[in-house]
């Protein structure tokens, strides 16, 4: 969908009056972006090869979580409109929440990427590491919001406890990640 056209095409569309794109695939847009920066300071790094490995494989999943995000929004819709049946929609409600729960946990893996670089990445580009621990720390809190009001609707406490166990520590430790990255990359900088 999406990701092979343009970007003003995309944005036009969030910006309309349509039900998606919405939040979710501007989270997963976002930590896209912030994957493709951490990529472009690896490539112009010395022996950052598995730092490029790891990000470009985050950035082209990030790019299908796009879509995705779409795809199981659309779906939920529809099942709201036409399911009758519980357990469907819960199932829906659970397919919503797992791009957005994806996001999370990739955005949260490339910001740790983003401490190795801002120690020995290439010193030109240290602002672009500090902008994707933006864009993916911001990322993890927009996809955040969309995981947990696709938990609101569903009762399997099970399901509930496997993304709250995983999601509420990162809630806490990405802050202070990026704070630290930022610290160093303002040390290059003044």
């Amino acid at each position: 969908m999406y990701v092979k056209e343009s970007i003003e095409n995309y944005l036009n569309d969030l910006a309309a009056r349509k039900p998606a794109p919405g939040g979710g695939s501007a989270a997963a847009l976002n930590a896209a972006i912030g994957a493709g920066l951490l990529s472009m300071v690896a490539v112009y790094t010395d022996g950052a090869e598995a730092v490029l490995k790891k990000t470009e494989e985050a950035r082209k999943r990030l790019q299908a979580l796009i879509d995705a995000d779409i795809e199981a929004y659309g779906k939920l819709s529809n099942a709201i409109k036409e399911c009758k049946d519980p357990a469907k929609l819960e199932a829906a409600y659970k397919d919503a929440a797992r791009p957005p729960y994806e996001v999370c946990v990739i955005s949260a893996e490339c910001l740790k990427s983003c401490e190795e670089l801002a120690d020995r990445g290439n010193k030109n580009l240290i602002t672009d590491v500090a902008i994707a621990a933006i864009c993916l720390e911001g990322a993890f809190f927009a996809a955040k919001y969309n995981v947990y009001i696709n938990l609101k609707y569903i009762k399997d406490m099970n399901f509930i406890g496997e993304m709250h166990k995983v999601l509420q520590p990162l809630e806490e430790e990405l802050p202070c990640v990026k704070e630290e990255i930022l610290e160093k990359c303002e040390e290059v900088i003044r």
